[in-house]
């Protein structure tokens, strides 16, 4: 039976009342001894009269997250807003080293990930001492009058960037104990521990479904076969990191599990008629946007029925028409790493980087391969200054990223619109 996939949005408009601001005139009443002026008293010149200064109109402080977040915004560069939407890894282990560092400082760039090579997990405390000195200089090494969005690949199973004992379950384990409060358990236990080293976006839950899952390249990463499975403990995945502190981001949109090619190796193609897709592939996505996901990975994969001509991930049909619109998705959303094949055997890296933000997408992710993070920097800077990438397109993804940091609650935003407003001395 074909679900439904639309979530259903509560829009209300809140109107604040003005009360009505009533001025007391304070009249002066004529003195009753005042006496008449005798006819030969010399009337004195009158003084001139100064003109009063005009008063200044008060200056009315945001009172929203929101309001903050555009104020913040008009002092910005273009430079500075376009490196809010990339996130960049590095080689090494103890610091964002060159040519990294030079291309970061110089660019701007608000946000970065992780991978297990960047962590030390074996060592006697499982890397959390190298992981949270990582951080701390990543943090120092991108604009740092923003705090950044450091994220990492924490799934369960196979996929664990970060390893520390017990190991976390697999997503298929999850998904064949069906016991949504022991994910939950499990990923508010991984949200806690992540953010303790600095790391606050984990790129979990995976919510691709397969009928066959075993004879796909995602294998243990995928929850269950059964839609309804997938939604039930992906959304307790999202609930479990929330409650430890960390961000979440469901992957991979709009469901790779219907292909066994490997998008790291090649552009795979989800041949499915719409109404598959829609009753099946779907169904945990829009359960994630109900349990309020703050991210979606967009796949590097073809869906003919969808867009006959882009990938996921270059697609306004996808990214804007059906996961914003239709399915009322309102976070951040992400891409795929764009160093993979799916993405780099059909479209340059530089040109995507800017087909990828006016097709709907926000941030931008890449691995450690310098001569991209260049590429994808140098081509969305030169379509910001000729006009290719609006103004308005940039601002409404650089809103997005920057609200979301601010939730997290480490970011002074009103001391930082201070000092960047206020006039040196």
């Amino acid at each position: 039976m074909a679900l439904a996939l639309l979530v259903g949005l509560g829009a209300g408009v809140l109107f604040g009342v003005i009360p009505a601001i009533h001025y007391d005139v304070w009249r002066a009443e004529p003195d009753e001894q005042t006496a008449t002026p005798e006819a030969a008293q010399e009337t004195p010149t009158p003084e001139p009269t100064a003109t009063p200064e005009p008063t200044p109109t008060p200056q009315i402080e945001p009172a929203t997250a929101e309001e903050w977040v555009e104020r913040y915004m008009t002092t910005m560069s273009a430079q500075e807003k376009i490196g809010q939407l990339v996130m960049f890894g590095f080689s090494g282990t103890s610091d964002v080293q060159n040519p990294f560092r030079e291309i970061w400082g110089n660019y701007s760039v608000g946000n970065a990930i992780l991978y297990g090579a960047n962590i030390k997990s074996g060592n006697s405390d499982g890397g959390f001492g190298v992981a949270k000195t990582l951080t701390g200089r990543i943090a120092g090494s991108v604009n740092n009058s923003i705090p950044p969005l450091i994220s990492i690949d924490v799934e369960g199973g196979s996929v664990v960037r970060f390893r520390w004992n017990p190991q976390p379950v697999s997503a298929r384990s999850l998904g064949r104990r069906r016991d949504a409060d022991f994910a939950k358990e499990q990923f508010q236990t991984i949200g806690s521990k992540l953010v303790s080293v600095g790391i606050n976006l984990d790129l979990a839950p995976v919510l691709d479904v397969s009928e066959n899952p075993m004879d796909t390249f995602l294998e243990t990463r995928i929850i269950s076969e059964d839609a309804g499975i997938a939604s039930g403990i992906g959304s307790a995945v999202i609930e479990g990191l929330h409650a430890g502190g960390c961000l979440s981001s469901a992957k991979h949109f709009p469901g790779h599990g219907g292909t066994i090619e490997d998008s790291h190796a090649v552009t795979p193609v989800v041949d499915k008629p719409l109404e598959a897709l829609q009753s099946y592939d779907l169904v945990p996505f829009a359960s994630a946007i109900a349990s309020g996901v703050d991210a979606i990975m967009i796949s590097h994969v073809l869906y003919p029925a969808l867009d006959g001509t882009d990938i996921a991930s270059m697609s306004k049909p996808i990214m804007t028409d059906l996961l914003r619109t239709q399915m009322g998705f309102q976070g951040l959303i992400l891409s795929d790493d764009f160093r993979m094949d799916g993405l780099t055997t059909r479209y340059e890296v530089g040109d995507a980087a800017v087909r990828f933000l006016l097709a709907g997408g926000d941030i931008i992710i890449c691995g450690a391969v310098s001569e991209k993070q260049q590429a994808i920097l140098d081509a969305l800077n030169a379509a910001a200054a000729d006009g290719r990438l609006t103004q308005e397109r940039i601002d409404e993804s650089v809103k997005r990223v920057l609200l979301l940091k601010l939730s997290l609650g480490t970011w002074d935003i009103q001391a930082q619109v201070a000092a960047r407003t206020t006039p040196a001395t």
